[in-house]
């Protein structure tokens, strides 16, 4: 029972497997650092007209910066960023079809990275692998349930990371748009001046905050819809005493589930490694209960970690 299951244990570490999680972590590391140059500078310029507001120097020069910066911004900064989460998500799916045993969908997904691509990608890997080796760990279960088991680890894990972070991002937000409206009414600025002296400076950031936060928002919705038809079609699945060795339905929604998957992580990056293990060993803890869940629901008993 347990054959398939150990089997994609054991595959996940193997050199041509680890090859893609490095070339995939290049990419994701390109596209965060992009991306927060993008925000480094947004701030900067936001501060800057802080400053001018707070110490009644012209703001004419900062005004005009925060604006063509807003505009650069919002007319394609973010599509080489793009372009890497997007080369990410190709060789993440590349991972998952071959440990999972799934036919590629060339609709979905395009072509393949070439070998001698992910070859030039791996080396340029300089990171540990603490996150990485082990990628899934799932209980022995019958194929095509341990397939399901890291998909719904998947699904769970990556929309509560998604949704915590873009409450954290509409936050900042938030707070950055009510301390100049807080500072407006002390200082007795008039609406104009509060726009050109607070908001214009900062609309860089403000933008790419609200980008930031739609797009993660809407991944974590997406998610967790198909987390929900997963579990809903498992369960049903156990429960009529569906034999897994015959249940070609399974695996076509392990099918579905990782078109699913792909499309979510190619529409927006990862959320910063930082923020991910603030929070991973409380989400390891509620995972592992996820996966105790589908252990005893299927009539076995084991002990599982669940990984990012």
């Amino acid at each position: 029972m347990t054959e398939c299951t150990d089997s994609l244990l054991r595959r996940q570490n193997e050199p041509e497997m680890m090859s893609l999680l490095h070339a995939m972590s290049v990419c994701h590391s390109r596209a965060q650092r992009l991306d927060n140059l993008r925000l480094a500078i947004s701030v900067a310029i936001g501060a800057a007209g802080a400053v001018v507001a707070l110490t009644g120097v012209s703001a004419t020069a900062v005004t005009a910066v925060g604006a063509l910066w807003a505009v650069a911004n919002a007319i394609g900064l973010g599509t080489w960023s793009r372009g890497q989460v997007r080369r990410a998500a190709v060789l993440q799916e590349m991972f998952d079809v071959r440990l999972f045993g799934l036919p590629w969908n060339a609709v979905a997904a395009g072509d393949q990275l070439a070998p001698e691509e992910v070859s030039r990608l791996d080396r340029a890997y300089r990171g540990g692998e603490k996150y990485l080796r082990d990628y899934y760990e799932v209980p022995p279960l019958p194929r095509p349930y341990d397939v399901l088991a890291c998909q719904q680890q998947n699904l769970g894990w990556g929309s509560r990371l998604r949704r915590r972070y873009s409450y954290a991002v509409l936050a900042g937000v938030a707070l950055w748009m009510g301390v100049g409206v807080v500072f407006a009414v002390t200082a007795g600025l008039t609406v104009s001046q509060l726009l050109v002296q607070w908001f214009v400076p900062s609309l860089g950031a403000l933008l790419l905050g609200m980008e930031i936060y739609r797009g993660q928002r809407d991944v974590a919705a997406e998610r967790e819809r198909a987390q929900t038809i997963l579990q809903r079609r498992v369960t049903a699945a156990v429960r009529h005493g569906d034999d897994p060795s015959t249940a070609p339905d399974l695996l076509t929604l392990a099918r579905q589930t990782q078109d699913l998957i792909f499309h979510s992580r190619q529409g927006q990056a990862r959320v910063p490694d930082w923020f991910f293990r603030r929070f991973h060993a409380a989400d390891r803890v509620d995972f592992q209960a996820a996966m105790a869940s589908l252990v005893d629901l299927l009539g076995t008993r084991t002990s599982v970690a669940p990984t990012d």
